[in-house]
Order: structure tokens, then sequence, then C-alpha cells
């Protein structure tokens, strides 16, 4: 029988559990699905079902480098309503020796399907050092200007920025919009009449996490995440979470 996860933060504290064991079943049962991770650098997975997710975990490749565990930094609530949570989270990989060998931060979408929490999608920066200072600017300029050309009614210059395939998760679903129209039609059904705040909530050199928070002509508010990853013709859109009407 599964597993019944009744508060955000659990399914996140057994993902690190699970994969120190090497437990792909439970590794796979924190999830919600259909789940993706959605990386900065560019790779992006998607498992329709936990059965995928067993199947294609290893831990191979992290054993070459001396990995033996993962350890979750403390998370942090972002967002929330009643089914979905923003958590800002995060990790560090360790060796036999009990030395840190790499660090990244992570956040982590988490639903709650049929009473159970799970993660839903990760937005990793996979870009991370400990106490690097970096200046966000630039990303926070990206998602800034999306909102406001969507407020705007334009809407060749709002998707524009975006990477295609342009990722948006929902509660118990995954979508992968593959080029402007698609977005168009149904990534913002209600268009921002006024953004409050946009602030960074994890980075990277390479990626970074903005949180967002606006509203919409009727007046209800909406808040978000967006990966913002670093590509060769500047910062583009990678993938978000609403949470919203």
């Amino acid at each position: 029988m599964s597993k019944i996860f009744q508060a955000p933060e659990d399914p996140y504290y057994e993902f690190f559990r699970a994969d120190s064991a090497k437990d792909a079943h439970a590794w796979a049962a924190v999830m919600s699905y259909p789940h993706t991770r959605v990386s900065a650098t560019g790779n992006s997975p998607y498992y329709p079902t936990p059965e995928d997710y067993a199947a294609r975990a290893s831990w191979t490749a992290r054993e070459a480098t001396g990995w033996v565990r993962s350890v979750g930094v403390e998370p942090v609530r972002i967002h929330e309503s009643a089914d979905k949570v923003h958590l800002a989270g995060g990790w560090t990989r360790y060796n036999a020796n009990d030395e840190p060998i790499l660090r990244n931060r992570v956040t982590y979408i988490v639903t709650r399907i049929d009473g159970s929490w799970g993660i839903q999608a990760r937005f990793g920066t996979d870009s991370f050092t400990e106490g690097e200072v970096l200046d966000s600017s630039a990303p926070l300029g990206v998602v800034a200007a999306h909102l406001e050309n969507w407020a705007a009614g334009d809407i060749g210059a709002a998707t524009e920025t975006l990477i295609y395939p342009f990722t948006n998760v929902g509660v118990g679903r995954v979508d992968r919009y593959g080029n402007a129209s698609e977005v168009a039609d149904k990534l913002h059904a209600e268009p921002p009449r006024t953004v409050e705040d946009i602030r960074p909530v994890r980075e990277g050199r390479d990626g970074i996490v903005a949180a967002a928070t606006w509203r919409n002509v009727n007046g209800s508010s909406c808040q978000a995440v967006f990966l913002v990853a670093r590509r060769e013709a500047g910062w583009r859109l990678a993938g978000a979470s609403i949470i919203g009407p």
C-alpha cells in the first residue's frame, strides 16, 4: 500500500531517505504523476507513472563521483494553497568521508491528490555554488517583461523569451507546450493586471527560480514560480507553476 503523506514537506524528506537508500520504488512513491524535473541546463525528463520512474532510477553515475548519500536542506514554503505548495529546497551530496561533494538548489512543486501530497515537479538551478554572490536582475527582468507584455495584450512579446517545450505544472498534470501559440491559448487564462512582487528564491549561475505575485483583471490573486535559464541568446523562461483561480 502506498504511503500517505499528510504534509507537503513529508514527501520532500522521504525523497532524500529513499534516494540515499537507493530504493527505487520508495523514491518513485514520493512523486505525483505525471512527474517532471525541469533543469536550467536543458535536460527535462518526464515520467508518466511511478513504474516508469522506478525503472529509470540509477545511482551508478553518482557513485562514480564518490557519492554515498544526499541530505536535503531545510525546505521553505514560498506559496501555498489547499492542493499545491511551492517549496524551496535543495540538497548536498556527501562521500564516504562525510565530505560535501556537490550542492544544488531546487524548487519543488508539491501537489495533493486523493488526500496525499507528492512532488509533481522539480525546477533545478543546477549551477549552484555555496557562497557565490549573483546578480539576478536580468532573469528577474525577463519574468517582469513576460507578465507585463501579457497584461498589455502583446502575446508575441510575452512568448518570445520562452524555451520550447515550455513546461507548465498543474495539479495532477504537467503540460508541455511545443510552440508559442499553444502557450498563448492555455497558460494565463486571465491576463495579469498588476504585478505586485518578483523575487529570486533559488539562484545559480545558469538558472534561477523566481517567485511572482500578481492580480488579475477581476482582482483575484495569482502566485507563481518560474524557472529562468541562461541561453546563448540570453535568459529564457523554461517552466512555470501558477497558484490561482
